[in-house]
């Protein structure tokens, strides 16, 4: 592995990418708290990109703001969540389903075929257990009827359960008003549009590279990009900015690296939020483990692949006469095994546990530091120094 050059040989652009995680954000600020008093990285980045929780952090770097006041911010959604529930979901949830259990009582009374089917469920959970009458009716529900999940889920007449109305006036004051004032630095936060399933990816600074269709170059990054860019499918509402309806970046690019190198990035470091492989290879132990592995595993899988892309890319730029140019990528920052990360962990805003995570970031960049940081390369799977 090649060791990191010293501060006196960097001469080009620094780029840190920041993945989605919700919660886990605190993780990347203390991972940047203690990249700050490294020498060698101490002028903080000159380009960012992120996506979710990773575009929040993105742009509160790009202003200005300090470990200490990011924390801040964070904290006070742990005291006091910025979003509100939609009483339309509930309230049209509520009425959808007492309209199915009233259509679904009068079929069973009209007709013998529902009475058959459960009868052959039923042969599935004799002789009875604890837990066999909710298994019976779920997998009834599944098996037979799966039709009246569609139907509860068209009656509902809302796309979200949660409004982030507050969370937007909480992103206006941490930056002083709509626009997030950048100043020089190059900043790509990532959305997907909600219609056409396509990455869209606002930069304030434009090169060659950012002129495909993918991008968007606008003169400043606002809130409502970073908005989008944290709106979860399905728990927030898309936010409308021109022709788009936006979404969390992180259904298809949670670790968004292209930008970075877009926008001129010679050198990046990647802060993942998700926890090296587990070194058990046995059943998953239980509900909550197996949740976890799923999200991560789709989280990681958008780095791989970009990963992978960029590395390819530096080495066709070693060849003679490539066009393009070497980019290096260090190994992945991430969290060590904790309890702290968990299934739950995404969304767990309470102080106590941002705190730790921030202090996992903190002893994350220490391993990572000490460790060189070490050079990725095509050939070697980075699983992160802390793994």
């Amino acid at each position: 592995m090649k060791r990191a050059r010293t501060q006196a040989r960097r001469s080009g652009k620094l780029g840190m990418v920041l993945s989605g995680g919700g919660a886990r954000g605190a993780f990347q600020v203390g991972v940047y708290e203690r990249l700050l008093r490294d020498p060698r990285f101490a002028d903080g980045p000159a380009v960012l990109s992120g996506t979710s929780a990773g575009a929040i952090n993105s742009a509160l770097i790009a202003a200005g703001k300090t470990p200490r006041e990011m924390m801040g911010f964070w904290n006070a959604i742990g005291d006091n969540p910025p979003v509100v529930t939609s009483e339309r979901f509930f309230r049209t949830a509520t009425r959808t389903m007492l309209r199915l259990t009233v259509e679904e009582s009068s079929r069973w009374l009209q007709s013998t075929r529902p009475w058959q089917q459960m009868w052959q469920r039923l042969q599935n959970h004799l002789p009875p257990r604890p837990g066999g009458l909710l298994a019976l009716a779920v997998e009834y529900v599944l098996a037979t009827r799966f039709e009246l999940i569609s139907r509860m889920m068209a009656g509902i007449r809302e796309s979200f359960v949660a409004d982030t109305g507050q969370l937007r006036e909480r992103l206006i004051d941490a930056f002083g008003g709509v626009r997030v004032p950048a100043g020089d630095v190059r900043l790509a936060i990532n959305t997907v549009d909600a219609h056409t399933g396509h990455v869209v990816r606002y930069v304030n600074f434009e090169t060659p590279l950012t002129r495909s269709p993918d991008y968007v170059v606008v003169d400043a990054i606002t809130v409502d990009m970073v908005l989008a860019s944290a709106s979860i499918p399905l728990l927030f509402p898309p936010v409308r900015i021109g022709r788009h309806l936006l979404w969390d970046g992180g259904l298809l690019v949670n670790t968004p690296l292209a930008p970075v190198v877009a926008l001129g990035a010679d050198e990046i470091i990647t802060v993942l939020v998700t926890e090296p492989p587990d070194p058990e290879r046995g059943p998953l132990p239980h509900f909550g483990r197996a949740v976890e592995r799923t999200v991560d595993s789709l989280l990681e899988n958008a780095y791989n692949v970009d990963r992978k892309l960029l590395l390819e890319r530096n080495r066709i730029a070693s060849m003679n006469g490539s066009a393009y140019r070497a980019v290096q990528l260090y190994e992945a920052l991430r969290p060590a095994r904790d309890a702290v990360f968990n299934a739950g962990s995404y969304l767990y805003f309470e102080r106590e546990v941002l705190a730790a995570m921030y202090n996992a970031g903190r002893r994350a960049a220490n391993a990572w530091l000490a460790s060189g940081p070490r050079t990725d390369h095509l050939e070697e799977h980075a699983a992160g120094a802390a793994a």
